[in-house]
């Protein structure tokens, strides 16, 4: 990605922006920040690549011999429109890890898949520090083998030594339960047969102890 060095000045920025120039600046450890432009274009293709804002980026502003590279660290959007507004440029130093955010996808199909039975999935992205190139587009998470009651958790995730997950080991990731609307439906079903419900058994529990009974024995109490 080839940037010009930026200008300062809020007239002058809004009406870059208008011809597709988005204001950003570079910076890092080792380096002075300094304020750059960079095409709208370009930025979208980093977000629309397989990898994201996990992308690297090779980075040289124009008319300097110098690469920078860099992860987009920074992305202001415009809350309407959402247009590029600013953009931030981490530079990366050699052997250094990064922070980054990696997407969880549930993949595989269950054999017991029943209209009924509903995958929750409770951790959509995951924090992993790792050094740039070792940055993962996505992790994958097998779901086929999952039975009614079953839960994945960040332990069940393929392993990769390069890879330091920032949650813990029991994190939930996603469970397979009976929907709402079929344990609803379950019971209306038990009532109609004659089973009592929750409030029915609370109810004759009620009437037996006040009948003087022992309600876990069900002998009669002495006159």
């Amino acid at each position: 990605m080839v940037l010009v060095r930026g200008l300062q000045g809020d007239v002058l920025r809004r009406k870059r922006l208008r011809q597709g120039r988005v204001p950003g600046a570079v910076y890092g450890k080792t380096i002075a920040p300094f304020l750059v432009e960079v095409p709208a274009k370009a930025v979208a293709d980093v977000l629309l690549s397989e990898s994201g804002l996990n992308t690297v980026i090779d980075l040289t502003v124009e008319g300097e011999g110098e690469t920078h590279t860099v992860l987009i660290d920074n992305l202001e959007r415009d809350r309407i429109t959402r247009g590029f507004l600013n953009v931030g440029f981490h530079e990366v130093g050699r052997g250094e890890k990064v922070t980054a955010q990696i997407p969880i996808q549930l993949v595989g199909d269950r054999p017991d898949a029943d209209a009924d039975l509903l995958l929750e999935q409770a951790l959509e992205t995951i924090t992993v520090h790792a050094q740039p190139a070792d940055l993962p587009p996505h992790l994958d998470v097998d779901v086929s083998q999952m039975k009614v009651g079953d839960a994945l958790r960040v332990s069940d995730l393929p392993h990769n030594p390069k890879l330091e997950f920032g949650v813990p080991e029991d994190a939930l990731i996603a469970s397979l339960r009976y929907s709402r609307t079929a344990q609803i439906a379950e019971e209306d079903t038990a009532v109609a047969a004659g089973a009592p419900s929750g409030l029915d058994a609370v109810t004759e529990l009620r009437s037996d102890k006040d009948q003087g009974s022992d309600s876990v024995t069900g002998a009669q109490g002495q006159p």
